[in-house]
């Protein structure tokens, strides 16, 4: 009577375990490739190339280590990490920290249809402020298309 028993879950079980198996497969082939760019280039300082860049590419996450910005979009259109710039207008605020603003500038490639996540780091290095006497020297950021202004710490 056992053996009857185990003999019909067995089968049961090993059915079960096989689909779990599949969905599981099914899932981690849907994540999307993040694409990595070290290449730590410098904002671009360009005012009118600023002024005209309107669109907002859509980002997932901002934030400053050392003197990178890291950047990491959402899932867009895009198969190079080298088609973007970082644009700053060469302007800090005159406020205690000094603050500004930086736009994400994307040329897209009208051949690439694939979308992906991108990771950008930029050298910060040029955001530091000369004149800043106080004892913690920091820039306040505001990256385009992000919600939350980030602290850069520098000596």
């Amino acid at each position: 009577m056992k053996k009857q028993i185990l003999v019909l879950i067995l089968p049961i079980a090993l059915a079960y375990s096989c689909k779990t198996t599949k969905k599981a497969s099914v899932d981690t082939s849907a994540s999307v490739e993040l694409i990595n760019d070290e290449s730590f280039r410098k904002p671009i300082r360009d005012k009118d190339l600023y002024k005209s860049t309107a669109e907002i590419i859509p980002l997932d996450t901002v934030y400053v280590s050392k003197d990178t910005l890291n950047i990491i979009t959402k899932k867009i259109n895009g198969c190079d990490a080298d088609n973007f710039n970082l644009m700053w207008n060469g302007d800090l605020g005159k406020s205690i920290p000094a603050q500004t603003t930086l736009k994400l500038l994307q040329y897209v490639d009208g051949a690439c249809k694939e979308k992906h996540r991108f990771h950008l780091t930029y050298n910060l290095a040029p955001l530091k402020l000369k004149s800043d006497t106080s004892e913690v020297k920091s820039t306040l950021i505001k990256v385009g298309g992000w919600v939350r202004t980030t602290n850069y710490i520098h000596n």
